[in-house]
C-alpha cells in the first residue's frame, strides 16, 4: 500500500513539474524569470529537410527472376512419373504440394471420369526431389 501511495505522490509531483515547465520556452528562461513575464507558447522543434531531386541515389540491385512465369516454374519442376486409371504419381522439387495437388485434381477429373484426387503419400526421392501419389476416387459412390 505504501508503494502505491509513494508512486501516486511521485506521479503528482512529476505532473505539477511538467505543468510549471510548460510555460517556459527554455531552461534559461525558467531560471531568469522573475514572475512578471508572460508564458511563452512553445512550438515544436521539428527540422524538416527538403529532399532534392538532383541528389544521386545509389543503384539498387534487383535480382533477376529464376523463372519467366509461374507456369514455367511449374513446368520445369513437376513431372508426372506414373499414371493409371485410379492413381497418379508426380515427382517435384522447388514447388509446394498444393501446386502438385491442383494438377492431380485436374488429371483425376479429366481422365477418371469426374473423380477427385486424394493424397496417399509423399516420400523423398533422389537428389532432394519428392514423389507424391494421389488416388483418384469418388467417395460419394462408396
Amino acid at each position: 500500500m505504501k508503494k502505491f501511495l509513494s508512486i501516486g505522490i511521485m506521479a503528482l509531483v512529476c505532473a505539477s513539474c511538467q505543468l510549471e515547465n510548460s510555460k517556459y520556452g527554455t531552461l534559461s528562461d525558467m531560471w531568469n524569470d522573475n514572475g512578471t513575464q508572460e508564458p511563452k507558447v512553445i512550438e515544436p522543434m521539428v527540422s524538416v529537410e527538403q529532399i532534392r531531386s538532383d541528389k544521386i541515389s545509389e543503384p539498387k540491385i534487383v535480382p533477376t527472376p529464376k523463372y519467366a512465369s509461374d507456369v514455367e516454374r511449374l513446368r520445369q519442376n513437376i513431372v508426372m512419373k506414373v499414371a493409371g486409371e485410379n492413381y497418379v504419381v508426380y515427382e517435384y522439387s522447388d514447388v509446394r504440394i498444393d501446386d502438385v495437388a491442383s494438377l492431380a485434381s485436374a488429371y483425376c477429373y479429366e481422365y477418371s471420369m469426374g473423380k477427385k484426387a486424394y493424397l496417399r503419400d509423399i516420400y523423398m526421392y533422389r537428389n532432394h526431389k519428392r514423389r507424391a501419389t494421389f488416388d483418384c476416387v469418388n467417395l460419394a459412390s462408396q
